[in-house]
């Protein structure tokens, strides 16, 4: 009688336990702020180089096709990185991976200091990307794991400002350090954001646990061909790989197309600053947008905004037109990303959670990385005029798979 009386308690006490595990639907928890700190301090000082590493090949003596190596083979390396990054992650936990890769960025940093030759500036890139790579994957990962599984598509929202203020900002910071302090300093501040961040690794709980992870892998299939072929997995990653392979042809050759319609350099800085500022506010108020508008509307209204603002590029010769065009590109991306990344979560198990962002994170590489070579192929052949027509076009087809997987769009 004993006996049946203390198991009944102890379903009582673990109904309970469940019950408040469920309806914790916090978002901004201890965890999760720091885990948007750390990320925020890897991508500042990450962004701090995009304007300043092809100075510094100059500086050294390298030309332009050395400048492009440079700055190319980060996200080559980072590619190369996710995939078995995010095998780990299922395997090992994710605390263990953030660690892994924020000593690798501490070890480039360091090394930079002291290394001044253009070969080895390719090879300590290269290993900045493997680190960055790894160290995303892992705190993105984790983000996931953190978040209520209802306010998935929030919660990412949120977290992505720790990726897009940097993107505004970073730039910036390093031009000024470098043109008031020199090369060195740069890298010694980069250096001292990612050993804050490291430090900052160590208050974060991991609850991914092998428990849990060993209750699903005996009946599902967790391979990467396997998530692949899932639906939940493919069709957003596609949409997504689509919209960021045509946004390359705005980050690798708006500023030439500028040129071309005799607005400066400086003028034509305003569409990214706008893009970073509007995506900012926007993952800022997603929360409410996600309150009054289902889901699949807010990822047609993204891809429109971003297919409106490649056509406002290709027909704008002013910098109102390149103002507004960077509005709703930023506002478009910060609809979209959250929105796609948070199926591909929802609809996988913790122990696919780590290979399942690598392959999300990894359709954004190669889109950025192949798209910039492409775009200016097809520039060569049709014009910048023909080319961000073409970008616009391309947006737009991805609204067939939406309404194709509609149901699957608006869970």
């Amino acid at each position: 009688m004993m006996q049946n009386n203390q198991q009944s308690l102890d379903k009582v006490k673990g109904a309970v336990s469940t019950q408040s595990r469920d309806t914790d639907q916090r978002l901004f928890t201890k965890d999760f702020i720091i885990l948007m700190m750390i990320n925020f301090l890897v991508m500042t000082a990450v962004t701090t180089q995009m304007g300043t590493l092809p100075l510094y090949v100059t500086h050294l003596g390298g030309n332009s096709i050395m400048s492009g190596l440079v700055v190319g083979i980060w996200g080559l390396a980072a590619l190369c990185a996710r995939i078995p990054v995010g095998k780990l992650l299922d395997t090992y936990g994710r605390k263990k991976l953030i660690f892994i890769g924020l000593a690798i960025l501490m070890a480039d940093f360091s090394m930079l200091i002291f290394y001044s030759t253009i070969a080895s500036l390719i090879v300590l890139r290269a290993l900045q990307g493997i680190g960055n790579g790894t160290q995303s994957t892992s705190v993105a990962t984790m983000v996931a794991d953190k978040l209520p599984k209802q306010k998935l598509s929030i919660g990412l929202g949120y977290f992505s400002i720790s990726q897009t203020l940097p993107a505004a900002i970073g730039p910036a910071i390093g031009l000024v350090v470098v043109e008031n302090f020199g090369f060195q300093s740069l890298f010694y501040f980069s250096l001292s954001l990612i050993c804050l961040a490291f430090v900052l690794s160590f208050f974060v709980k991991d609850n991914y646990t092998h428990v849990e992870k060993s209750k699903h892998v005996v009946d599902e299939n967790t391979g990467f061909l396997d998530l692949i072929r899932l639906k939940s997995v493919w069709v957003p990653s596609l949409i997504v790989f689509v919209v960021c392979f045509a946004n390359a042809a705005v980050t690798a050759f708006l500023v030439q197309f500028g040129e071309q319609k005799n607005l400066s350099a400086t003028i034509v800085g305003f569409n990214f600053t706008m893009q970073a500022i509007i995506g900012a506010l926007v993952r800022v108020w997603f929360a409410k947008l996600y309150l009054y508008f289902r889901s699949y509307v807010l990822v047609i209204a993204g891809i429109l905004m971003i297919a409106s603002a490649y056509f406002m590029i290709a027909f704008g010769a002013t910098v109102e037109w390149l103002v507004l065009a960077g509005a709703l590109n930023g506002f478009g991306f910060a609809l979209l990303i959250p929105l796609m990344n948070a199926v591909v979560l929802k609809n996988v198990s913790s122990a696919q959670r780590g290979r399942a962002t690598a392959i999300f994170s990894s359709g954004t590489d190669v889109a950025y990385g192949l798209g910039a070579f492409m775009w200016g192929v097809v520039a060569n052949f049709i014009g910048f005029f023909g080319m961000y027509c073409l970008t616009a076009t391309m947006v737009i087809a991805t609204l067939l798979l939406v309404i194709a997987h509609n149901r699957l769009l608006n869970e």
